[in-house]
């Protein structure tokens, strides 16, 4: 046969053009410009090129185990024998009696498919974790609880569902997870941004509610959709319990379908404040609002990103045949991975001495969730006390999830500096910050930020903590000198 030219060898059947334009108009920054320009310096370093560090730290993503934290022991003990029955026999009594509760309901058919919405025996520990964190008398019904691949499949799929068209708009928090404007994006619809005031800790206001209401309206924007989340992504506010009110108000009364993502319900390390679920709240007001809440593995004390487990739950009366066409969605996509189902059930089912448990393994399971709790607890503190001493830098007080957004103080000759290179100056300000330290973090713009502010997003999860430390101090020492040349 006759060889094939080189133009026609490398021709591509598919090029940008004919890709979906609402996907290539997606963005998310988390994993964007400047965590793709660090890996190519951490490949360049692997290579033998010298850089001022020798490696980057990756600050830019709430990924737990990367940094070394250590998953909790029963949790892993209980899936490993649930993957390998061979183990069992090696476990403790207490991993033995949870592995045949779960065998004799699930079997070790770990591989095999579950039920679209997940086990039943999974949702049914979902809805007593749910009565009794919210201290409700109704116990969700497993019906109304869908498993998924983390938060974002169940947030996604959710978003598919309910925008119909380019009128339809969701009100997204700003600074916001760029997930819901990818999303957004995709669906083809229109972002509505409600602006968190900043000195307010971030606080959610009524009337910056009502205004971009009424602004999208006058647009001819279908207002859809309220995202609130709390505690707050990449903020670390929490809300309390007036402000919830005041959302779900405002909501009822524009009859706007709630997203509640809650997955960082467990991360609230000030110890005035406390987890409140919109779900709770909406039953307590007894108000007619539609609200969909989210949950993860990947994030509280559990820490477990990569087996990607979490859960939505449909928290009020929505008409059947939504209800059915949730579910059938569901069905359409398949279960979500069973072992991430299995690590929810754990998440949300803690070993105790009622369910026959030694005093002994409920210890070690404490002390372990106390450690993590409070070693992120410092690490909070630490991050905060730095950022608030470094000249040009303020950040509000990390109240919960896992991340800083300090606002940065640039110069108008900075910002003409970066503008004339080509960038937004909180981009510029973050490559420059990768390429000098090794720290890489996300700048505010991929967050969306009030006009006029610039900040950037990272993480507390350095560990060990004595690194975080060293960390803090380099980044202190280079904004202030960095920034000293363009006064």
């Amino acid at each position: 046969m006759k060889q094939l030219s080189k133009s026609i060898r490398y021709a591509y059947w598919n090029t940008i053009k004919d890709i979906n334009p609402l996907f290539v108009e997606a963005q998310y920054a988390v994993r964007g410009q400047v965590p793709s320009m660090a890996a190519t310096i951490q490949e360049e370093i692997n290579s033998g090129k010298k850089y001022p560090f020798d490696s980057i730290t990756e600050l830019n993503i709430g990924n737990p185990q990367t940094f070394g934290q250590k998953p909790i022991t029963f949790n892993r003990s209980v899936l490993s024998s649930m993957l390998d029955p061979n183990i069992l026999k090696y476990q403790s009594g207490d991993v033995q009696r949870r592995v045949k509760f779960y065998n004799d309901k699930i079997g070790f058919q770990v591989g095999a498919y579950s039920q679209s919405p997940g086990y039943p025996i999974i949702r049914e520990a979902i809805a007593n974790f749910i009565q009794k964190r919210d201290a409700t008398k109704n116990k969700p019904s497993i019906n109304d609880i869908i498993l998924t691949d983390g938060a974002s499949s169940g947030i996604t799929l959710m978003f598919n569902l309910l925008l119909k068209d380019k009128n339809d708009g969701v009100m997204i928090p700003i600074p916001q997870y760029p997930l819901y404007s990818a999303v957004i994006a995709q669906c083809g619809a229109q972002q509505i941004p409600y602006y968190l005031v900043e000195d307010k800790n971030w606080s959610a206001e009524k009337q910056q509610l009502e205004e971009q209401y009424s602004k999208a309206r006058r647009n001819g924007i279908n207002p859809r959709i309220l995202v609130c989340i709390n505690p707050g992504n990449p903020t670390g506010q929490v809300f309390d319990k007036q402000s919830i009110a005041e959302m779900i108000k405002f909501a009822a009364d524009k009859k706007i379908t709630i997203f509640a993502d809650e997955v960082y319900q467990e991360n609230i390390y000030d110890s005035k404040k406390k987890f409140i679920s919109f779900r709770k709240v909406a039953n307590e007001l007894n108000l007619d609002v539609e609200i969909y809440s989210f949950h993860s593995i990947s994030k509280g004390i559990t820490g477990e990103c990569g087996l990607r487990g979490g859960y939505m739950e449909i928290t009020s009366k929505i008409d059947s045949e939504v209800h059915f066409q949730i579910h059938k969605s569901k069905t359409i996509m398949l279960c979500s991975n069973t072992v991430g189902q299995l690590m929810t059930g754990l998440m949300v089912t803690p070993p105790t001495v009622e369910e026959g448990c030694t005093e002994s393994t409920v210890q070690q399971y404490n002390d372990e969730c106390k450690s993590l709790f409070t070693s992120l607890q410092r690490r909070a503190a630490v991050v905060t006390q730095y950022l608030n001493q470094t000249k040009g830098v303020s950040c509000q007080p990390i109240e919960g999830a896992m991340y800083a957004f300090p606002r940065i103080y640039l110069s108008d000759k900075y910002i003409q500096h970066a503008k004339k290179l080509g960038y937004e100056p909180d981009v510029l300000y973050c490559l420059d910050l990768l390429k000098e330290t090794g720290l890489v973090v996300v700048p505010g713009s991929g967050f969306l930020q009030y006009p006029g502010t610039y900040h950037f997003r990272m993480t507390i999860l350095i560990l060990p903590e004595e690194k975080l430390l060293a960390k803090m101090k380099i980044f202190q020492q280079w904004h202030e000198s960095y920034l000293s040349k363009f006064q």
